[in-house]
């Protein structure tokens, strides 16, 4: 088995890129620097929300990569939803996707029966010249998703030039073929100006886990959803107490355990 996966990597080789990668720029010094200029938009990358309940702040960011590609002359998406991944993350707003700076009707939206039927659908959308960009939306870390997989979309985003990504949801780290991974934390949004009363901008903790050149990072970013742009978010820190430090109590722990991950009782495969 060993064997013949290796030989299917071979012959799934990338080979030599002819020119410079064209990239996506996020507008921020530090990202755009580590990354050499932006993500590259003919490659495979992945957003990774490691507990369920973070994947509203990991969708949020991948809408807002796809708000600045869909600016470009080929401005429609195909997005691919493992049905596993339903139960934890719910369906797609359309109206938070346009609040967020996203036009709903760029989206194609696909529900197939199972991950075997979304890795299909994702890897005929990574053919076609027409798209932006192929989401696949999956759920911990299937096995059908190995780096066979992954070089098969990787190869197919280098050739058509779409953009791909890997919407992990209560997934762990694991070695593939994406150029880059990240892993995103909600954060308290900062207040918006020009909404004194509302609810803040979207703020999101990035932590760049893996990328080709081996060089990671983290960072407090800010989407602007109207000019469709990343900002830095504040510096988080953690507020002091008022009042005098209490000593620990001796019968019991100091502080509150950690709450368990909430999961459903159906699971990937």
């Amino acid at each position: 088995m060993e064997m013949h996966a290796a030989a299917t990597l071979d012959r799934l080789s990338l080979g030599p890129r002819k020119g410079r990668a064209a990239r996506l720029r996020l507008g921020l010094p530090g990202p755009d620097a580590v990354l050499g200029g932006g993500l590259e938009r003919d490659g495979l990358h992945e957003v990774r929300a490691p507990l369920a309940r973070g994947i509203g702040a990991a969708t949020g960011l991948v809408a807002a990569l796809l708000a600045q590609l869909c600016r470009g002359p080929r401005g429609r998406v195909l997005w691919v939803t493992d049905p596993a991944a339903l139960p934890d993350a719910g369906l797609l707003c359309p109206d938070g996707l346009a609040q967020y700076g996203l036009d709903p009707g760029a989206l194609t939206l696909v529900h197939p029966v199972d991950l075997k039927s979304a890795l299909w659908a994702a890897d005929e959308g990574a053919r076609c010249t027409d798209l932006a960009a192929v989401v696949l939306h999956v759920k911990g870390n299937p096995k059908l998703l190995d780096r066979v997989a992954t070089r098969r979309l990787m190869i197919r985003a280098r050739d058509s030039g779409v953009m791909v990504l890997i919407l992990r949801q209560s997934g762990a780290e694991e070695a593939n073929a994406a150029l880059t991974r990240w892993r995103v934390e909600p954060l308290p949004s900062p207040p918006d100006a020009s909404f004194p009363e509302g609810i803040g901008l979207p703020c999101h903790r990035l932590v760049l886990e893996r990328s080709r050149d081996g060089r990671s990072g983290a960072w407090s970013v800010t989407w602007n959803p109207k000019r469709k742009t990343f900002t830095h978010g504040p510096r988080q820190t953690e507020q002091e107490v008022s009042g005098p430090r209490l000593p620990a109590p001796a019968h019991r722990p100091d502080r509150p355990g950690a709450l368990g991950q909430v999961v459903d009782l159906r699971r990937a495969t």
